[in-house]
């Protein structure tokens, strides 16, 4: 745990003009604008810029919060390691200057990082750090997020009482602190637990009012997850050729901006429709790109489903055998990662297959 920081100079807003504080400002917002707009290749650019102009980022706290902001749009492009990297640098650099906020979020992020990997207990530690930090700190709108990653971890869990809990608190930190976009992550992640519910009426207002939001704010990162996950919506639904839609307009977007993640995704609803169209052949391909491009990007949730998903083809196909391979690699998954409820799932799968004799 850091020390309390000692009085020390703040460095001074970055005044208009010319020289290394106004071409410093230029690039943090050049960064940003490309950010929301999906173009996380400039965004990145634009951040190691930045970096630069700092004459002694090892101990600067802006270039804890810039480190903190590299990883972040790296974690959005699915590049998991890279941002684990720069994290850790964001969190060495946040000790070392006694910049106790950047050291909270750093700690966060790490959190999310765990998570993506399926390592819950580890993000809980993490989350918990960092919110003590953001109590102490009075940061209502870290707290917002550190609610919202825990809600998260509920949610794997099986724990949707407890999720729905955590979400509407953490919206309300946002509200309260007028972060629109916060709140739109909040509101998506709330749409996908009415998903899970099969509350669709919920769920579709949901994502909605959310959407219409992040269109207005032109937050394209926000708006690409949100449309993931209307193709969710409407694969859980059975209503196919819109799931297809969904998710064919859903993959476009995260081409465009080199989201692998969120391409991973929209290829595991897109093979589950070919799966109900009887296209066997083209539902194992999506699956299996699904299945690449989720180990590329080391999320084990979005692993155990696709492999959930493939025995479910398999089983179709009367290939019991790969079926009952590709059930034990979820279910592995699912018990490492601690998600009960989706274990039990693919449990009652594995003893509809027939027995070897």
């Amino acid at each position: 745990m850091p020390r309390n920081p000692k009085k020390k100079k703040t460095p001074k807003p970055a005044a208009r003009g010319r020289g290394p504080a106004s071409e410093f400002t230029r690039e943090v917002e050049r960064a940003r604008t490309a950010e929301r707009r999906g173009d996380g290749a400039a965004a990145l650019q634009a951040y190691e810029e930045a970096l630069l102009r700092l004459p002694e980022p090892e101990a600067d706290a802006r270039a804890a919060d810039l480190l903190r902001w590299i990883g972040t749009v790296h974690r959005e492009r699915g590049e998991t390691d890279r941002a684990e990297r720069r994290y850790r640098e964001s969190l060495a650099v946040a000790e070392r200057a006694e910049h106790r906020s950047a050291v909270a979020h750093a700690l966060n992020c790490l959190g999310i990082v765990a998570m993506r990997r399926g390592h819950l207990g580890e993000a809980e530690v993490l989350y918990v750090r960092a919110r003590r930090l953001a109590k102490e700190l009075a940061d209502e709108r870290l707290g917002g997020m550190i609610e919202q990653n825990l809600g998260v971890v509920a949610n794997i869990r099986g724990d949707l009482d407890g999720a729905v809990v955590r979400y509407r608190s953490a919206l309300q930190q946002f509200r309260v602190a007028n972060d629109k976009p916060m709140a739109g992550i909040v509101m998506n992640n709330l749409g996908m637990l009415y998903t899970d519910l099969r509350r669709w009426d919920d769920a579709e207002r949901t994502f909605s009012e959310a959407l219409l939001e992040a269109r207005s704010d032109g937050n394209v990162p926000l708006e690409n997850a949100l449309e993931v996950n209307r193709a969710e919506l409407q694969t859980a639904r059975a209503h196919w050729e819109a799931a297809a839609e969904a998710s064919r307009h859903a993959r476009q977007m995260a081409q465009q901006r080199h989201d692998r993640l969120r391409e991973a995704e929209t290829l595991k609803f897109t093979g589950m429709v070919e799966r109900e169209r009887g296209r066997i052949a083209y539902a194992e391909r999506y699956l299996g790109e699904a299945a690449a491009l989720a180990v590329e990007c080391d999320d084990r949730l979005l692993q155990a489903e696709v492999a959930r998903e493939l025995g479910d083809v398999y089983q179709r196909a009367g290939r019991a055998e790969d079926a009952r391979a590709a059930y034990s690699r979820a279910l592995d998954l699912f018990r490492g990662i601690g998600a009960a409820v989706d274990g039990r799932d693919v449990e009652a799968k594995i003893a509809t297959l027939p027995v070897l004799v």
